[in-house]
């Protein structure tokens, strides 16, 4: 959610649910307009791990807390809650907030005990796709039911196997590389329909087609073995790139082979995966990505990972569809207990479409709750063969919670359901009821959150908050500071003396371990026949990690070769720096200097918000009157 983007926000957020009773004093007031007790407290606990509290703590909250409300008071000034954008934004949130709301919050036991075990025992299986278009014709559906149909009838009948079948048939672009195989995977990593055929057809066999909003499919489930857990691990990755020729291929592979000699020899792994590793996000980390389920990443890195049965223990080069690979496990957690992990398999089924069980016993309670009563015969009158003489009337067709719903307004929610005005079989018609009283009752439900829910109630002021604040902050502030570029360049102008560069080196660096070789790239540079790049490849024909070259503009402070060296203008003679042979090409040495405005735009800009804002927060404190209740305040000690 975009208003989470500044950590300021996120201290601020606050709910609408307080205490009014005679027990929650006065805090402060805005403009006349009380804040309690109880709404300061609610935020500010929230955002505390300890229980108890003290004077300067209360005094630094609450210079946050009327920063907050007077932002919200701002946005409130400018319309922005009545603008359609606000508006469509704060529905779309109400929708998302509803949802664990709108199912049976019990979550069925068997529910969470099914995904348990699916967690615990993985499987793997092939699939055959085919598929069906959203929005295809009773026929086209029709069609490819038969179709897959009759592969399968072929599978059975073993006139093909079913992975030539998959490579034959299935629409799914991966079956021509992995022939329909999809590894190993466990709960949640499949769409449902397909998680449950898997695993609830028998090993080797092959199940009867299934519906997924993908198409038609058919699983063979081919193998079982126990969850792994997780894995902590780091890598070296040398990427080879699409496309890359066969000489390409063999110097990566030649690399990866000759950093893992270094490596098993005692060299440090952290190190040369900074130095060599082409996964710049994980380098930076001495080559740690983290942790990893089963599915999460490619199969041939996934089981080399897996094999890895010690802490600190490294794999062999392997090979996966973007490059060699070399790994290192830092950790690993097997699969929890089903008590350890009820919680996390709680919210996942939320959010999962397994949870359609819940809302369907959710509305069956609804009915119960709000006195459901129906005349099914009035229903009569939407079958086949009167659909084209409908006699609708105000006649209540089924009521709740003294709510009364017509045959007419049912009809008028048939023909939006019919295709093409074709008339619907009794099934179809039956189908569209069941959905219609689910509708109206949910649609009921909806309006009755903020009485039954206390915490939607807050939740929704939250978010209502938080989008404000949001956008009062983009248009005063963010926005602003971007837009305004003649503010901008004066305020630059006025500190650009904070925006300095370092002393700087611009050139080439060349760095080795071995001493022949570094004498040989010497020479080379010197005659200036061969560009820098040619050197390098000619000198690392038979390795890859003979020598290094870095090009560009460093800052002296901030590169080991460069730091504490003084490297002239041209040519510099050969140096023994931490352990390496290294020489200089010096471009240019940049001195100390100022700057320019769009060499350091991101800093400067921001720094300008921060000016914009501090002005901006003056100017509502002079416009607005806040008066604390310092009294009240300190009385808050502990939770």
């Amino acid at each position: 959610m975009k208003f989470l983007i500044n950590s300021l926000l996120s201290l601020l957020f606050i709910s609408a649910f307080y205490s009014q009773n005679n027990q929650d004093p006065t805090l402060l007031t805005i403009d006349g307009n009380s804040v309690t007790k109880s709404e300061f407290e609610q935020i500010f606990w929230k955002n505390k791990k300890e229980n108890v509290t003290n004077k300067k703590e209360l005094d630094d909250y609450m210079v946050l807390f009327k920063k907050f409300k007077l932002k919200v008071a701002a946005a409130e000034d400018l319309g922005l809650d009545t603008t359609k954008k606000f508006k469509g934004e704060l529905a779309g949130y109400r929708a998302q907030l509803e949802r664990p709301y709108l199912v049976d919050t019990t979550l069925n036991e068997a529910l969470l005990k099914e995904a348990y075990s699916r967690i615990e025992n993985e499987i793997r299986a092939s699939h055959i796709l085919i598929e069906v278009k959203k929005g295809a014709s009773p026929k086209d559906t029709l069609a490819a039911y038969n179709r897959i149909l009759n592969v399968r009838s072929q599978v059975l009948e073993k006139k093909i196997s079913f992975e030539d079948a998959a490579l034959k048939f299935s629409t799914d672009p991966s079956a021509k590389n992995n022939k329909g195989d999809l590894g190993f995977f466990s709960a949640f990593r499949m769409v449902y329909p397909f998680e449950n055929a898997a695993f609830n057809t028998t090993l080797n066999s092959v199940s009867m087609p299934f519906r997924t909003q993908f198409g038609y499919h058919i699983v063979k489930p081919t193998e079982k073995r126990k969850g792994r857990g997780k894995i902590k691990v780091s890598h070296i990755m040398i990427r080879v790139k699409e496309g890359a020729s066969i000489t390409e291929k063999e110097n990566l592979k030649k690399k990866a082979d000759e950093i893992y000699q270094k490596i098993i020899t005692g060299e440090s792994y952290e190190k040369l995966a900074k130095e060599f590793s082409e996964d710049r996000n994980s380098a930076r980390k001495g080559g740690e990505i983290g942790w990893i389920n089963t599915g999460e990443t490619f199969a041939e890195f996934d089981n080399a990972a897996f094999e890895l049965k010690e802490n600190n223990t490294i794999s062999k080069p392997i090979k996966s569809p973007v490059g060699w690979h070399i790994i290192k496990r830092l950790d690993y957690k097997p699969v929890g207990s089903y008590q350890d992990m009820r919680s996390e398999l709680k919210h996942k089924i939320q959010r999962d479409v397994r949870s359609q069980k819940t809302r369907e016993q959710f509305i069956a309670n609804l009915k119960k709750e709000y006195g459901f009563i129906e005349n099914k015969l009035l229903l009569k009158n939407f079958y086949t063969n009167k659909q084209q003489q409908i006699n609708t009337n105000e006649e209540a067709l089924f009521s709740f919670a003294n709510q009364s719903i017509t045959s007419d307004e049912f009809s008028s929610y048939l023909n939006k359901n019919k295709r093409n005005n074709k008339s619907l079989t009794n099934d179809e018609v039956d189908a569209v009821y069941e959905k219609f009283v689910a509708n109206k009752i949910i649609e009921f439900e909806k309006t009755q959150l903020e009485r039954k829910h206390p915490e939607f109630k807050a939740l929704l002021k939250e978010y209502r908050d938080g989008i404000l604040l949001f956008d009062v902050t983009d248009q005063m502030v963010w926005s602003k500071a971007v837009k305004d570029t003649t503010g901008l360049k004066n305020f630059y102008e006025s500190t650009k003396n904070n925006y300095m560069w370092p002393n700087r080196l611009e050139g080439e660096i060349f760095a080795s371990s071995n001493k022949n070789t570094i004498k040989k790239a010497y020479k080379l540079v010197k005659k200036g026949k061969l560009k820098s790049d040619s050197i390098v490849n000619f000198l690392n024909k038979d390795s890859q990690l003979n020598i290094q070259l870095e090009s560009g503009i460093f800052e002296q402070e901030n590169h080991q070769y460069i730091k504490n060296q003084s490297w002239k203008k041209g040519l510099n003679k050969i140096k023994m720096i931490d352990g390496k042979y290294v020489f200089c090409k010096v471009k240019n040495n940049l001195p100390i200097q100022t700057k320019k405005l769009d060499e350091a735009k991101g800093l400067i800009t921001a720094a300008y918000q921060e000016h914009l804002e501090n002005e901006w927060l003056k100017s509502l404190a002079a416009k607005h009157e806040i008066v604390v209740n310092e009294s009240v305040l300190y009385s808050i000690t502990k939770k």
